[in-house]
């Protein structure tokens, strides 16, 4: 089978590797569509978190097949299982965890201390023609869903468990810093739960053209003053809360000042290193940073129900390119010149 494998910084190679077979409680999923996120950018342009020494948890190495956000169809399904069959549509939660350790044991696996994922630092990954998943991790696809839409679910809920964390209620405003698919996911989330006085902060044209076809107000940091802007939309109050997708320092520091008093600044997007902020203005106003990582049970299930529900639009802020293209597709989301990029996985291995 076809499968993108990062072998080191900069290093990804479509080749051939065996096709794998689902062994006891596993199953095997043939791939459709795979998506590029801000994760495989930085896995791709710095550091890989796997190495040539296996992971302690799944065992990974480099080369490490990307690919944490797809869909596809079951194909086969191992010993013990029977969730899913044969010709079921699928998606998959591909953190995996130890089960043991504190977090784990006080219902925070998603916080488990040896996390690890499928695509990332755990064999295989949905950039590949076939992929093998714990049962337990995959999820059925209801009627009316595509496997297009279910290769969001994933970056969907990394956003959901951002606007959660927030706990903004419906009528309240939000800032999103960032318009890349997790802000895009902020702002359906939010709209979802009821609040419509969103804006989004964006460099990109076409990533602003987007958040505004799906009702955002949005600004562009080098051209507005985003702070004052914000404070005169609310009336000097600041934003009920402050969702920071873009991974800027910049866009940190807009966040902690446009929020109100008290008020949650969640720290949703990855930093390629220390970010300094001005802690009297945190101080100042009481204001809560929360960080937040993946998402925790039940996060998956609430996204798959609400995009069954229509909130998660598809239009306007979705590319298409092929497997060969994945490095060319890491450029442009790095680059911000594409918003959100899926891979089209081929049926046969010359495709």
């Amino acid at each position: 089978m076809l499968a993108a494998r990062l072998y080191g910084a900069e290093d990804l190679r479509i080749e051939e590797m065996p096709e794998p077979e689902a062994g006891p409680g596993e199953v095997k999923i043939r791939v459709a569509y795979a998506g590029i996120c801000g994760t495989d950018v930085h896995e791709y342009f710095e550091t890989p978190r796997a190495t040539h020494e296996p992971n302690p948890l799944t065992g990974a190495t480099l080369p490490q097949t990307l690919g944490h956000e797809f869909a596809g169809t079951v194909v086969s399904r191992g010993d013990g299982v029977d969730r899913v069959a044969p010709g079921d549509r699928v998606c998959v939660r591909p953190i995996r965890t130890c089960g043991v350790c504190p977090r784990c044991a006080s219902g925070l696996s998603h916080l488990c201390t040896a996390l690890a994922a499928i695509g990332v630092t755990s064999p295989g990954g949905g950039l590949a023609q076939y992929v093998l998943a714990p049962a337990g991790s995959v999820h059925l696809l209801p009627d009316g869903l595509s496997l297009e839409q279910g290769a969001l679910v994933e970056p969907m809920a990394v956003a959901l468990n951002a606007v959660e964390r927030a706990r903004v209620r419906a009528g309240g405003s939000a800032l999103v810093t960032g318009a890349g698919a997790v802000g895009m996911g902020a702002l359906f989330a939010l709209r979802a739960h009821g609040v419509h006085d969103v804006v989004v902060v964006e460099p990109s044209p076409s990533r602003r053209a987007a958040a505004r076809r799906h009702g955002a107000r949005v600004l562009d940091p080098g051209a507005d003053d985003v702070v004052e802007r914000v404070m005169r939309h609310t009336r000097g109050r600041g934003v009920d809360t402050a969702i920071e997708c873009a991974g800027r320092p910049e866009a940190l520091d807009t966040a902690i000042r446009s929020v109100a008093a008290r008020s949650p600044v969640v720290m949703v997007a990855l930093y390629s290193g220390p970010v300094a902020i001005d802690a009297s203005v945190v101080r100042l106003a009481e204001l809560a940073l929360l960080g937040c990582e993946a998402y925790p049970d039940g996060v998956f299930e609430r996204v798959i129900e609400q995009m069954a529900a229509g909130h998660y639009p598809t239009d306007g802020w979705l590319d298409h390119i092929p497997l060969a293209d994945a490095r060319a597709g890491l450029h442009d989301v790095r680059d911000g010149r594409r918003l959100k990029v899926l891979v089209d996985i081929p049926v046969e291995s010359g495709g």
